[in-house]
C-alpha cells in the first residue's frame, strides 16, 4: 500500500476551487457535445482551478486521452500553470470498465494538500469528459493511495470536488449519509448509504434534499421527487428542519408508484437520521397548506417513522459514492466492502422515541467516493 496519505487533512484543506463557467460541460453519460474538451490548469498563484478549451486532433480513444494528458501537464497558455507538480509523473493509465486508473510515481507522495487536491481535481474534470469515464482512481507506483486509518481512497469523478453557489470551498467534508427511496412496491423507503465529499458552504438538511431529489442509484428503488424540483430553502427553526421546495415537488416523478406519504418519510427518516432535528415541515413555493400530491396535508411536523423502513437484507446493493460541483452534476460508483469503508461521520441524532429501530432498518448502498482497486480481469484496451 502507498504510504498514509493525509486525506483527512486534505478534506479539511482550506483551497478555492472556483472552477469557471466559461466553456463546455459534460453530459452525465461522460461523453462531450462535440470535439472540445476543457483542459484544467491552476492559477499562477496555484490556488483554484482554471479551464481552457482544447479540440484534439485524434479521433481515437487513445489518441484523445493521450493529447488530453500531454496538454494537462504542459499548457500552451502562459497564464495558467499544469496542476502537476514538479517531479511527478504519470506513469501509466490504464481503462477499465468505466474508469481510467492514473498510476504516479513516488513523487507524488511528497506533495502538499493543496497540490494533492488541485491535482486531483484537475485530471479528473478532465479525464471523464472521454466517452464511457465516469471516475479515476489515483495509485502510486502501482499501490493504492491510503488515508490515515488505512482505508484505500476511493474512485473519484467530476462531483467529488465542490463550490456549492460559487462562493468558494472554505473547507471540505466527507460525510455517509443514509438516504431513502421508495422500494419497487412503493409501500416502503429502502435505504442507500452514500459517502459525500462537500464544501462546508452546504448545510447536511440541504445537501441530503439535494441527494434525494437527485434520485437512486440503485435500479430496484423509486425516485421520490422529480429530479428538476427546485429547492427554495432549507431552514432550521427549533429543532425542526423546514424545507420549502418548487412547484414541480407537487408532481409524480416519471418513474414512481409510491404512496406520496412515502416521498415523503423518504426526506424525514434521512433528514432525522443525520442532523440535530426533531422533525421536518414542508413547504411548497412557500406555501405549507397544500395537499401533497392530493392525498397529504403538508401542514404538519413529520417525525422519524422506523415502521415504513423495509426490512434488511430486500434491496441491499454495494455502496455509492457521490461527488458534487458547482453545476450540481454528479455520479455514482460502486464502493469497497464494508469492513474497508471510511468511518461514518454522522452528526449526533436527536430522534423520537419511536424511530430508535436503527438495528432492524434494511439497507441498500450507493457511494460516491469509495471505489475498490480496478479488478484486473477488467482492464483492457488503453494503456499509455
Amino acid at each position: 500500500m502507498a504510504g498514509k496519505k493525509r486525506w483527512r487533512a486534505l478534506l479539511a484543506a482550506a483551497v478555492l476551487l472556483c472552477l469557471c463557467g466559461c466553456g463546455r460541460f459534460t453530459g452525465e453519460s461522460g461523453e462531450t457535445d462535440g470535439e472540445q474538451y476543457i483542459i484544467y490548469y491552476t492559477n499562477l498563484e496555484g490556488t483554484r482551478l482554471e479551464e481552457r478549451s482544447y479540440t484534439p486532433q485524434s479521433d481515437s480513444f487513445d489518441g484523445i486521452m493521450t493529447e488530453l494528458l500531454e496538454q494537462f501537464q504542459t499548457p500552451m497558455d502562459i497564464e495558467v500553470d499544469s496542476a502537476m507538480p514538479d517531479g511527478v509523473e504519470i506513469n501509466q493509465c490504464t481503462m477499465g470498465i468505466d474508469e481510467i486508473q492514473v498510476d504516479f510515481n513516488g513523487a507524488y507522495l511528497g506533495i502538499s494538500n493543496v497540490q494533492e487536491v488541485l491535482l486531483q481535481a484537475g485530471l479528473v474534470k478532465t479525464l471523464v469528459q472521454l466517452p464511457g469515464v465516469m471516475r479515476v482512481r489515483f495509485t502510486v507506483d502501482g499501490q493504492p493511495l491510503t488515508d490515515d486509518d488505512g482505508y484505500e481512497v476511493p474512485a473519484m469523478d467530476k462531483n467529488t470536488f465542490i463550490d456549492s453557489r460559487g462562493e468558494g470551498i472554505n473547507s471540505y467534508h466527507y460525510v455517509t449519509l443514509n438516504l431513502y427511496f421508495a422500494n419497487q412496491a412503493g409501500d416502503m423507503v429502502s435505504r442507500e448509504t452514500r459517502n459525500v465529499f462537500y464544501s462546508s458552504n452546504l448545510i447536511t438538511e440541504e445537501l441530503i434534499v439535494e441527494q434525494i431529489i437527485r434520485g437512486p442509484a440503485n435500479d430496484n428503488l423509486q425516485p421520490v421527487a422529480d429530479p428538476s424540483v427546485t429547492i427554495n430553502s432549507v431552514d432550521i427553526s427549533r429543532g425542526i428542519c423546514e424545507i420549502d421546495l418548487g412547484s414541480s415537488f407537487n408532481q409524480v416523478p416519471t418513474g414512481c408508484t409510491a404512496d406520496p406519504e412515502i416521498c415523503l418519510y423518504a426526506f424525514v427518516n434521512a433528514i432525522c437520521d443525520a442532523c440535530d432535528v426533531e422533525g421536518v415541515r414542508f413547504a411548497i413555493d412557500g406555501e405549507s397548506n397544500v395537499r401533497f400530491r392530493d392525498q397529504v396535508n403538508l401542514d404538519q411536523v413529520f417525525v422519524r417513522n422506523a415502521d415504513v423502513i423495509e426490512a434488511e437484507g430486500r434491496e441491499t446493493e454495494p455502496l455509492t459514492e457521490i461527488y458534487l460541483n458547482p453545476e450540481g452534476e454528479e455520479t455514482e460508483t460502486a464502493a469497497p466492502a464494508a469492513e474497508n469503508q471510511p468511518e461514518q461521520v454522522q452528526p449526533e441524532q436527536v430522534q423520537p422515541e419511536t424511530a430508535r429501530e436503527e438495528e432492524t432498518t434494511g439497507t441498500t448502498t450507493a457511494d460516491q467516493s469509495g471505489l475498490p482497486g480496478v479488478d484486473p480481469a477488467l482492464l483492457r484496451g488503453s494503456s499509455l
